[in-house]
């Protein structure tokens, strides 16, 4: 049986890609307040899906804060703690705020990646379930949002 997870990321990556340039050629005051705004919320669900079951999609499962205690070498409460700090960045309304939170997104892409597959591949532990995919998707559409946010150049969407 195939999985159309991957297909169906790569659909969205290719249909939301357009707007994301149209919306990093603007650098208003109102369009980074609300790219601050819904990077927030990315933060958020980031955090909450750590209280949830990650393992599986049965009942019973250890939460991803759960399973970051237990396994501390796993790097996932790392993970946590990050989005706390990305979170800080975001009052101090300043460009090297802004470049900072885009790398630490990036970093925290790889510390969860890192962590997920160290679960799966060392411990055994499966990491799978409706929130850990809600915390990918929010990291992932975070990375955007924050290069979007960090951006200056007013002529990024102009022909070349």
């Amino acid at each position: 049986m195939f999985d159309f997870t991957y297909l169906i990321i790569i659909f969205g990556v290719l249909a939301l890609s357009p707007l994301a340039i149209t919306v990093a050629a603007r650098t208003d005051k109102k369009t980074k307040r609300i790219l601050r705004f819904s990077l927030l919320a990315l933060l958020t669900i980031q955090i909450a899906s750590g209280f949830f079951n990650w393992e599986g999609f049965l009942p019973g499962g250890r939460s991803g804060f759960a399973l970051a205690a237990a396994y501390p070498g796993s790097l996932l409460g790392l993970f946590f703690v990050i989005p706390f700090v990305q979170a800080s960045l975001l009052l101090l309304r300043k460009q090297w705020a802004n470049v900072t939170i885009a790398v630490l997104n990036f970093v925290n892409t790889i510390v969860f990646f890192t962590g997920v597959i160290s679960l799966e591949k060392i411990q055994a532990v499966e990491v799978f379930s409706y929130f850990s995919l809600s915390a990918i998707f929010a990291l992932l559409i975070g990375n955007v949002v924050s290069l979007l946010l960090a951006n200056r150049d007013k002529n990024l969407a102009q022909p070349s």
